[in-house]
């Protein structure tokens, strides 16, 4: 029965350090994600009014044809999809909801009789779609936890010089979508051609489609949405990726507090076993003695 004692203090104690350890993790998680939430809410009016501007500027310019970032290859043969994951782990489902929804919009793109190239950011994603057999032509492990824009125009080259070269016809980017709180849905989202229809992006309404004021353009119209649209390409990337880093820590956060909670409610376990241990001990003890006073009279 001590030996049984022994164990289960020692198992209390491992508990307690690792209670520590997802505490210490969860109160660090907690302090990135305020800073990344406040970055990715504080991006939403600049990219909402560079999309209107953009959407002004097209509609003045008429046809989009001549403009290479806005061309539309008819037919749609290569996709270029571009996977966001993380290089660390301990973040619950973060992870694994990515690459299960990248699996399922590859899947169906090749459904479609579409060619997929896949290009991959984050540890875990790559070693999980390597794991289960799927090719990655192109991976990053370089991305950070405080994106910065200079980090969005280094992903968006790649992509652009792609497209741009005709080595895809499309590029749709796969990440966790850090909308509120309370929803960060793996989303698929189509970056270029621009203007083209994004995978579950909610249609616009009549009324904003009707809102176009005036405007006066110098220099003219059609020189200002050639070099907009670079912009508009990385802006959007970079919020893909303040997105991604909010999302994760998260992830991470939750995970963390769910592994505390799990160790609290471990260590009240095994402390009312320990007792109850050192409790049927000390019977026994007090049994040992009763009955060799008995055979001593």
């Amino acid at each position: 029965m001590a030996k049984s004692s022994k164990t289960i203090r020692k198992r209390i104690k491992s508990v307690v350090s690792t209670k520590k350890i997802t505490r210490t993790m969860e109160m660090v998680a907690t302090s990135k994600l305020q800073k990344s939430q406040s970055k990715v809410i504080g991006s939403r009016p600049y990219t909402t009014t560079l999309a209107s501007l953009l959407e002004v500027i097209s509609a003045a310019v008429g046809s989009l044809g001549n403009f290479p970032l806005f061309a539309k290859r008819n037919p749609t043969k290569k996709v270029l999809v571009f996977v966001i994951t993380s290089n660390r782990g301990l973040c619950g489902g973060y992870n694994a909801n990515l690459v299960r929804k990248a699996r399922e919009h590859i899947a169906s793109l090749r459904a479609d009789g579409l060619e997929v190239a896949v290009h991959v950011a984050g540890k875990k994603g790559i070693a999980a779609l390597k794991f289960a057999g799927d090719q990655v032509d192109q991976t990053r492990t370089d991305l950070t936890d405080r994106p910065t824009y200079a980090e969005a125009e280094n992903v968006g080259r790649p992509l652009l010089d792609a497209f741009l070269k005709y080595e895809a016809d499309r590029v749709d980017v796969v990440y966790a979508d850090f909308r509120s709180i309370g929803q960060q849905p793996p989303t698929a989202l189509t970056v270029l051609p621009l203007g083209a229809a994004s995978v579950g992006a909610p249609a616009k309404s009549d009324a904003h489609a009707k809102a176009t004021p005036d405007f006066l353009f110098e220099p003219g119209p059609a020189e200002i949405l050639e070099e907009l649209a670079a912009v508009y390409v990385k802006n959007v990337l970079y919020r893909m990726l303040l997105s991604a880093v909010a999302s994760e820590q998260l992830a991470r956060r939750v995970a963390m507090k769910n592994a505390t909670d799990n160790a609290n409610d471990m260590q009240k376990s095994l402390t009312r076993e320990y007792n109850k241990a050192r409790q049927a001990m000390i019977t026994q003890e007090i049994a040992e003695i009763v009955g060799g006073a008995a055979a001593l009279e």
